[in-house]
């Protein structure tokens, strides 16, 4: 397998009946378990920010809100089709990287997602936080559009790479009125590291930095052009000059630029070159 993967790595850990059980489907299912019981608790009137990821609460020893904030969330008119998005991206990009890779990817976004948090938090003094899967399922859209982007995914003819796109420019919009730009750079963070990851999978797993050359300039070397020879007149540089000068001029104008004069000395000067290198006998 590429990239350094087992072959079973990249197929499904189990068989329920026909259907393949990928890590995909599992955490696809603990999302769904997730909302209900974020349901069932708001419901109770449980409070939900206390497993919601809060910089503040975290930075305070809250330390469980980075395992529990992913999971929270609540139903609404799209929810299935969040559900099939995020299924169906994160299933290709595990079939591409493998479950190792595909669990480092899912946990970097997660770190990064609570780091840009705390980063506002720490640095901006901004009480950030962030809970449920969107920005996850944002970011996981980028790295299988990194992974195939000129596939024709929307009804048959955009290509992938454009659709992507248009939908982190769309998320952005989102944000813009309400000025929430923590919310705004955790999407652009994932999204950003999504597609860093996957790079550099594809790049065999290294670090490539870009390479410099410099060379010091170098005077051009002066070239001597020969002037074409008169009629009847001789060279100081001997009969292998004139016979240069001659076939630049061939070169130059063609063979029918030669005077009857010129033609008999080429002629003369090419007989003494068979006569040198006749062997004598």
């Amino acid at each position: 397998m590429s990239y350094g993967q087992s072959f079973h790595d990249n197929q499904p850990i189990t068989w329920w009946k026909r259907l393949p059980i990928y890590a995909t489907t599992i955490l696809t299912g603990l999302l769904c378990i997730g909302m209900i019981v974020s349901v069932i608790l708001a419901t109770a009137g449980f409070p939900l920010r206390a497993l919601a990821f809060s910089a503040p609460a975290f930075s305070h020893g809250a330390l469980w809100q980075i395992f529990t904030f992913v999971f929270i969330g609540s139903p609404n008119f799209f929810t299935l089709l969040g559900i099939l998005c995020f299924f169906s991206w994160a299933l290709e990009v595990e079939k591409f990287l493998g479950r190792a890779r595909f669990f480092q990817l899912i946990g970097s976004l997660i770190f990064v997602e609570a780091a840009t948090c705390l980063v506002w938090w720490w640095v901006l003094g901004v009480p950030a936080g962030t809970t449920g899967n969107y920005h996850l399922t944002a970011a996981l859209l980028i790295a299988f559009a990194t992974l195939y982007p000129n596939i024709e995914y929307l009804m048959g003819w955009v290509p992938l790479k454009y659709f992507a796109f248009a939908c982190v420019i769309l998320g952005v919009l989102m944000y813009l009125p309400t000025h929430d730009w923590p919310a705004l750079t955790i999407l652009l963070a994932t999204c950003g590291t999504a597609f860093a990851f996957v790079r550099w999978v594809q790049r065999g797993g290294e670090f490539r930095l870009p390479r410099f050359s410099f060379r010091l300039p170098r005077k051009n070397p002066k070239l001597r052009i020969l002037p074409d020879p008169m009629p009847g007149a001789e060279h100081d540089d001997g009969p292998m000059a004139e016979v240069d000068a001659l076939l630049d001029k061939i070169a130059k104008s063609g063979i029918g630029s030669l005077t009857s004069g010129e033609r008999a000395r080429l002629e003369k000067a090419r007989e003494e070159l068979m006569k040198r290198e006749t062997p004598r006998r």
